[in-house]
């Protein structure tokens, strides 16, 4: 519940501040830009100006600070056990995608030169970051967020199997589980792995409509029956990802190919936009 309300919290924070300033500058934004010139809130909301300006500066630091706290956590060792690291990626697309949005309103929805290339490469290195998200959660991990090997695997396998045998109708739901999933073989390539994830979602939620109405028909207690319910969920989702595993993580080195060299563009070209900003004398506040 708290991981739930925190993350409802992140989306809340992230969609105030868009819609907050979506009303706030929409009739400069949908004005021309041969007519924003002559408009009152032209020198706040223009790429210069005082809140137009502060924009780009607060969404440039929130990416670089997104950027380097979640990478620092991922490969400084002292850091693995600060919390898990799921939650860490969850604030690191808050802030990645909360700064991105603060940019595109700091360039009024318009850029040219160096500036519209540091913008659309920081819109193709949000977009990757969601495929990367999408592919990062459908490999198996452990509680801090460390990918789990085949012998991690077949121990969870092992562990959910004795957990049901040692409850009223677990074995029942064990076999149920196992044999909806027996006929679907590992994908062999990119293109089968999607045929295979589609197949496996539709297999899961008939998985848990089934369970879910066994175990209601029963009189098992609640705290049984939600146990029971909760590891046939945590099983089907187990097998769905150790099926799509090998092509998944295919797919992952693919996506660190192209996410990483775009990540390190975005942040060239930030700095030379950056640079001639303040070669030309824009200083916001300061």
């Amino acid at each position: 519940m708290a991981h739930k309300l925190f993350v409802f919290f992140l989306v809340l924070v992230g969609a105030s501040a868009a819609i907050a300033l979506a009303l706030t500058g929409y009739d400069y934004y949908a004005a021309p830009q041969t007519v924003r010139v002559f408009r009152a809130d032209h020198a706040t909301l223009k790429p210069s100006g005082t809140l137009g300006h502060g924009l780009g500066i607060v969404g440039a630091t929130l990416i670089a600070v997104g950027i380097a706290m979640y990478s620092t956590r991922k490969r400084v060792r002292a850091l693995w056990d600060l919390g898990k690291l799921s939650t860490w990626l969850e604030v690191h697309m808050f802030l990645c995608l909360l700064g991105p949005t603060l940019v595109v309103y700091h360039t009024t929805f318009k850029a040219g030169g160096i500036a519209a290339i540091s913008l659309w490469t920081m819109l193709s290195v949000m977009a990757s970051g969601l495929v990367g998200r999408f592919l990062y959660v459908l490999i198996p991990r452990n509680a801090k967020g460390a990918e789990l090997g085949t012998r991690e695997i077949d121990a969870e396998f092992d562990h959910q199997r004795s957990l049901l045998v040692s409850v009223d109708l677990g074995r029942e739901v064990l076999e149920f589980i196992d044999s909806t999933f027996a006929t679907l073989q590992r994908p062999r390539d990119v293109r089968g792995a999607v045929r295979a994830f589609a197949q496996l979602q539709r297999m899961k939620r008939h998985v848990r409509t089934m369970i879910h109405a066994k175990v209601g028909g029963t009189s098992l207690p609640r705290n049984a029956a939600h146990q029971i319910e909760r590891i046939a969920r945590a099983r089907a989702r187990l097998i769905q990802k150790s099926l799509l595993l090998l092509q998944v993580e295919r797919l992952f080195f693919y996506w660190h190919a192209i996410h990483l060299p775009f990540t390190g563009i975005m942040f060239v070209t930030l700095a030379v936009h950056v640079g001639v900003a303040l070669w030309l004398g824009y200083q916001w506040i300061f």
